[in-house]
């Protein structure tokens, strides 16, 4: 069986939606979405981040995310780790300092079950994730739709311009961003009718 990509959130609305269903379930939950949402970590990065990475963050006023990147299809990794600069709007601020108020500096953000000495794992943001996609009626939400969704709101805050977004995400190619938007050829034909009018 072949795994399919995770889906962005294009619509607005939508995120908002799900912004406010996982608030009425988990603080936690509802947090390490915005985040995801807001900055486009990689959810393998998100999960293991602590609220000293986070108070660090907020005094610069940008998250520097240090990533890993592939270095090919076998999801070999390179040694070296490429940073990425995000700023932090004020919302996302607002939220950040009343989830870390009382928290240990080496806590970690998004702790599981287990206690905050473990943190959650993607596996377990993905089933969170899809169920709140589910409610809503899109499909396959998994944690990777976060930094997919990021992804989509530059694309479309940028009028269409995927070289922004591609420096953004630090991709190789515009052709990896292409496949990462998960752009189809109706998409490209709605884009070029609304530069024509």
């Amino acid at each position: 069986m072949v795994k399919r990509p995770a889906n962005p959130i294009k619509q607005p609305s939508k995120v908002l939606d799900i912004q406010d269903y996982l608030k009425e379930q988990n603080e936690r939950d509802y947090v390490l979405f915005v985040l995801g949402v807001a900055t486009g970590y990689r959810a393998g990065d998100l999960v293991t981040l602590q609220v000293r990475d986070i108070k660090a963050a907020l005094k610069a006023g940008y998250f520097r995310i240090m990533e890993n990147k592939k270095l090919n299809s076998k999801n070999i990794r390179k040694s070296n780790r490429v940073p990425r600069e995000v700023v932090i709007v004020s919302k996302l601020e607002k939220v950040l300092k009343n989830y870390i108020t009382g928290k240990k500096d080496y806590e970690y953000m998004f702790p599981s079950r287990k206690g905050d000495y473990d943190h959650i794992g993607v596996a377990r943001v993905s089933t969170i994730l899809k169920e709140a996609g589910e409610t809503f009626g899109l499909d396959n939400i998994t944690a990777h739709s976060m930094r997919k969704t990021y992804a989509y709101c530059i694309f479309v805050e940028s009028n269409f311009n995927i070289v922004v977004v591609k420096e953004m995400l630090g991709h190789s190619s515009i052709e990896e961003t292409k496949r990462y938007l998960g752009l189809t050829r109706s998409d490209y034909d709605e884009y070029s009718k609304s530069l024509n009018q």
